[in-house]
């Protein structure tokens, strides 16, 4: 059994993301030699991932995939959980299900326990994983810049992080994926394309139909930039399920996206914190 930590859970419009952060001081690695202490990461990252599609799956489908998961890797029920989610109906059934497995130490986590500014109309209808995004984000930024995050799942959410640390809202549109089902949901003659067609960069002038859908997927993900915002150059980080297979197309004033893949649960662990210690 795991000594208590925090499982950071990220629900998303399609799927549910899971990360495993040890409590502070445990280690399954052996110590290097020497006398050092060893620093503190500037963004906690965790030690094990997991990931289940809830679209389309019944609750006992994909319940059952994380319930696996956590046996598995001896996730019990003394382990802090800190939940964010942008789906109601898979949010709820998740929290109910672990709360009926005795996870009596959860939290729902809203926008008012992320410790970051918003700048926005209406700080309270952001989504939630945008400001933790930011959160990570914001971390990781080198001090006094700006930083643009980029979130690339079901939906791409690109969000302006000031030069000291507010968030400034941003942009959302559909990612690649999102984008072909919808030109073919929405016609009568356009194809409906595998989503393995832009695993790597088409050609940008499509020479048949199916070839301009993917162009126009692809590279319309890669053209969304809020950096003519910024008052100087910004950083620029990448998450999500496509965020690898942008990553090394996408730069700013000549300096390349990082890539991280946990971003949002990352930014859970820090909120989570954030609460533990108020």
């Amino acid at each position: 059994m795991h000594a208590a930590g925090l499982l950071a859970i990220d629900v998303g419009s399609s799927r549910v993301k899971l990360g495993w952060f040890p409590a502070v001081g445990a280690c399954n690695s052996d110590k290097p030699a020497g006398s050092l202490p060893i620093a503190a990461p500037l963004l906690p990252q965790p030690q094990e991932g997991f990931e289940a599609p809830h679209r389309d799956c019944s609750p006992e489908t994909w319940l059952g995939e994380i319930e696996r998961w956590l046996e598995a890797r001896g996730i019990g029920r003394d382990a802090r959980c800190s939940i964010a989610s942008v789906h109601a109906a898979a949010g709820g059934a998740l929290e109910e299900h672990l709360r009926l497995r005795g996870f009596a130490r959860l939290r729902r986590l809203n926008n008012a326990d992320v410790p970051i500014v918003a700048r926005v109309a209406e700080p309270g209808r952001v989504g939630i994983d945008r400001l933790l995004g930011a959160l990570a984000a914001s971390r990781l930024r080198s001090p006094g810049a700006p930083a643009i995050s980029v979130d690339m799942g079901t939906a791409i959410t690109v969000d302006l992080i000031a030069a000291d640390g507010g968030f400034e809202g941003g942009a959302i549109l559909a990612g690649p994926d999102l984008s072909l089902a919808a030109l073919h949901g929405g016609t009568s003659t356009l194809p409906r394309l595998a989503a393995d067609v832009i695993d790597k960069p088409p050609e940008p002038v499509g020479k048949s139909t199916a070839a301009a859908l993917a162009s126009g997927a692809y590279w319309g993900a890669v053209g969304a930039r809020l950096a003519a915002e910024c008052p100087a150059p910004p950083e620029l980080f990448l998450t999500g399920g496509a965020a690898r297979r942008f990553a090394p197309l996408l730069r700013l004033d000549g300096k390349a996206a990082r890539c991280i893949p946990h971003l949002v649960l990352s930014g859970i662990q820090l909120a989570a914190a954030e609460c533990r210690a108020s």
